[in-house]
């Protein structure tokens, strides 16, 4: 079924898509950032680290494709990276706007090395934004259900807003939820920067991917040229 669903949802998502663009309509933004753990998916990614990461954005069809790669220095001892390929798009679904996503992705780390394909639809009410994504991970054969919620306030210092989340990854070989909280500040119009932080917990046991009671915390910044 969720093998079904991912291939329905990449159909109306890439159905009759020209892509063709051009480099002026193009955008490139770098970033750095640094976290005392990351998970992906529900699963541990990386302990400890420093990143820098360098993505490109074009318009295609109506939609964004962007390219995104990061390195990540590991507790100074190792090096990780991670790559995605996005295309993002508004869509009309049952009579609703949607935002649909799809991707294919790869982690190189120190947990476990994961390549994966994914979609996704998010829906905005007036405050609250759902969001749901049907993944599949190439190199253990897992398929997986990301069901997301979050909602944005305004603070009334200029330009940062905060963003309490909730998301819970379904899968039958675990169950995993990350609760927490985010800030974005827009700086200037090109640099801005973001937080996190939110409790963490899967029941893959014994796994190197399980993560038990984890307290995530970080920061980053992004200059978009």
């Amino acid at each position: 079924m969720k093998k079904f669903i991912l291939t329905l949802l990449l159909g109306a998502i890439f159905g009759g898509a020209s892509f063709a663009t051009t480099i002026a309509d193009s955008s490139v933004g770098v970033g750095f950032s640094a976290y005392n753990f990351e998970t992906s998916r529900g699963l541990a990614a990386r302990e400890d680290a420093l990143g820098y990461s360098l993505d490109l954005t074009a318009p295609v069809n109506g939609g964004d494709l962007t390219f995104n790669v990061g390195l990540y220095d590991i507790d100074g001892d190792s090096e990780d990276s991670d790559y995605s390929i996005t295309y993002t798009k508004g869509i009309e679904l049952f009579g609703q706007k949607l935002g649909a996503t799809a991707s294919f992705s790869g982690l190189d780390s120190t947990f476990g090395d994961r390549d994966e394909i994914a979609v996704g639809l998010l829906y905005e009410y007036s405050l609250l934004d759902t969001s749901l994504a049907v993944w599949h991970d190439l190199d253990n054969e897992w398929y997986g259900v990301e069901i997301g919620a979050s909602s944005t306030f305004e603070t009334p210092i200029s330009n940062l807003a905060i963003t309490p989340f909730i998301t819970l990854n379904l899968v039958d070989e675990y169950t995993a939820i990350e609760a927490g909280l985010k800030a974005g500040c827009a700086i200037t119009d090109q640099l801005s920067a973001t937080a996190k932080l939110s409790y963490n917990n899967n029941d893959f046991d014994g796994s190197s991917f399980e993560v038990e009671d984890e307290w995530i915390i970080g920061a980053g910044l992004k200059f978009d040229f």
